[in-house]
């Protein structure tokens, strides 16, 4: 062995030894997905403010709007574990592995994903245990706007995609354009509907105000009089009742005409409709379903006549 040769092969030997004297998985800086990097691929990256060494591979979603937008960017194969409620696309054939309320953490570390996806933020105690086990929790922004709304689907595919960076662009890009046609998509939906103005009644009494995704999407189309910013309980609004009075399916004009809360919502001149709450809690491509429920008022019927 010539000196250049045996110099490189001691170079390489102490800089082997070093990096095995590294471990820092005990008390880790951020949390990593485990896997191998690849930098051609875009990786690592940021996702829902999560850094990731790799693609996720193998991803669980507990939430049924979350499943619903990794479908549409083309990843249901990735898909291993969903929640409870996750109903849609009715073609998926994922272990149940309980709800971001109330996940089953034992399900989901014997599927081993790379990611958990979720809406609803999960308990301290839950991330800590997944991210030990080197899964990496993305809790993405809940959209209260029509830009929120849209970014989300890049938010979710830098996951799959990672940075923009060489054949990483082009799927960036292409999730990105999902996004922008999913809004436009409902943009367009919004302009079959004129509500003039309205008020949003949430299964739970509540009226969605300004900053909420309820009223951001309703908005499109008339004029939310509830200024306040999120939710508010119904005995705290104050002003003219709406044109419009849109209410959750789950309620029934029984329960709004015996309730003096709410009937006090409803004017002379007031109209009401009911919508499937899900278009509006599952912020995905079929949201736009919601301005044709209420153009038809297809729901008046169901509410009329449930318990």
């Amino acid at each position: 062995m010539n000196k250049i040769t045996k110099k490189i092969a001691i170079t390489a030997l102490c800089a082997g030894l070093l990096l095995s004297g590294c471990d820092k998985s005990n008390t880790p800086d951020e949390i990593v997905v485990s896997g191998i990097t690849n930098p051609q691929n875009g990786f690592p990256a940021s996702s829902c403010g999560v850094s990731l060494q790799k693609s996720v591979e193998k991803a669980v979603s507990l939430s049924p709007a979350l499943t619903e937008i990794i479908c549409e960017l083309g990843f249901k194969n990735r898909l291993v574990g969903v929640s409870d409620y996750c109903d849609f696309p009715t073609d998926i054939s994922c272990d149940k592995v309980g709800s971001s309320e109330n996940p089953d953490l034992e399900a989901i570390l014997k599927l081993a994903p790379d990611a958990v996806f979720t809406l609803s933020a999960l308990s301290e105690r839950d991330i800590y245990r997944l991210n030990q086990a080197g899964i990496a929790v993305l809790a993405p922004r809940v959209p209260q706007n029509m830009e929120d709304y849209s970014t989300l689907y890049t938010e979710i595919s830098s996951a799959f995609y990672g940075s923009e960076l060489t054949e990483s662009q082009l799927g960036i890009r292409k999730s990105a354009q999902i996004g922008k046609d999913s809004r436009l998509t409902l943009e367009n939906s919004a302009k079959s509907v004129q509500l003039e103005s309205f008020l949003y009644i949430t299964g739970k009494q509540t009226i969605a105000g300004t900053e909420t995704f309820e009223g951001a999407v309703l908005s499109l189309c008339g004029n939310n009089l509830c200024s306040k910013n999120g939710y508010i309980s119904v005995a705290d609004y104050d002003s003219e009742p709406p044109k419009f009075l849109i209410a959750d399916s789950s309620l029934t004009l029984d329960i709004i005409e015996n309730s003096e809360e709410l009937s006090a919502l409803v004017g002379e001149s007031t109209e009401i409709r009911f919508v499937d709450s899900a278009r509006l809690e599952r912020p995905t491509a079929r949201t736009a379903e919601i301005f044709t429920q209420i153009k038809n008022n297809t729901l008046a019927e169901s509410a009329s006549t449930s318990e």
